[in-house]
């Protein structure tokens, strides 16, 4: 029982550095491309992993739901989730 939970804190640290570092770094690569547009510094943090998970359709008798994300990964959110987890292993 407290291996799930220790599980899920950290689950939910990654998330949570992975959703900062993404935001940090669309607001990085912002402020460079007004000031430095073009340059090789703004593709290296506005250039991202995407996947597309294809929608997935539950089908019932009255309607149906329809699930469906995109990933999205630049440099600055996988610097968000080694901060933390580094944050999580050591407070």
């Amino acid at each position: 029982m407290a291996q799930s939970k220790k599980i899920a804190k950290l689950a939910l640290y990654i998330l949570v550095g992975a959703i900062l570092g993404g935001l940090l770094g669309e607001l990085i690569g912002l402020l460079l491309e007004y000031f430095m547009p073009g340059s090789m510094v703004e593709k290296f943090f506005l250039e991202a992993f995407i996947y597309t998970f294809p929608p997935a359709t539950l089908p019932f008798v009255i309607f149906s739901i329809t699930f469906g994300f995109t990933l999205k990964v630049n440099v600055i959110s996988i610097l968000g989730i080694g901060f933390a987890t580094y944050y999580y292993r050591w407070y």
